[in-house]
């Protein structure tokens, strides 16, 4: 069964170090005393020193405090609003994006995204995920079938030729 770790309160820490100040005893005379490693006396005694400037100026750290937050804040309010305007814009757009025709939305899709604003592009799946367009059908390109091409072009000459035939004749 594991051994819970000790939590000790910062009024503790507190006055261990104070006592290890005073350079009455030892770090390892103090932490065997009260059962704890010297390795953490020390660093609380680090802690302790390096923030002992707040205790004797403690509005100055306030005010550093509240000048950080309330710039957090502010930051934090125009994010909010630009990732609202944002949100409203993109609906507008999928709502202007769903009356285009389908074949016009997958002409839309950019498959090869541009190196220059590699953090900025969107992946082929994205974009079609936005465009509401399959990604399959992205790729496809029909096969022209030659044979029935040539023949359309040979009718259309005989037709052009002769415009006189009618269908069973331009057939023949």
């Amino acid at each position: 069964m594991s051994k819970k770790r000790t939590k000790y309160t910062s009024a503790f820490k507190t006055k261990l170090v104070l006592e290890l100040l005073q350079n009455e005893s030892t770090i390892v005379q103090i932490a065997s005393k009260h059962n704890i490693l010297p390795q953490n006396l020390q660093n609380w005694k680090k802690t302790f020193l390096a923030n002992a400037e707040i205790a004797m100026e403690p509005s100055k750290a306030v005010k550093e405090y509240k000048d950080e937050l309330i710039k957090a804040q502010m930051r934090n309010e125009r994010l909010t609003t630009l990732v609202g305007k944002v949100t409203v814009e993109k609906e507008w757009l999928a709502k202007k994006l769903k009356s285009l025709g389908s074949s016009n939305r997958k002409q839309l899709v950019d498959l090869n995204p541009s190196l220059l604003h590699a953090s900025y592009s969107l992946s082929v799946n994205h974009q079609c995920q936005l465009l509401g367009v399959n990604r399959s059908g992205i790729y496809y390109k029909p096969k022209v079938n030659n044979t029935k091409q040539s023949i359309k072009n040979h009718i259309t000459k005989v037709f052009e030729k002769i415009p006189i035939y009618g269908e069973k004749k331009v057939h023949q």
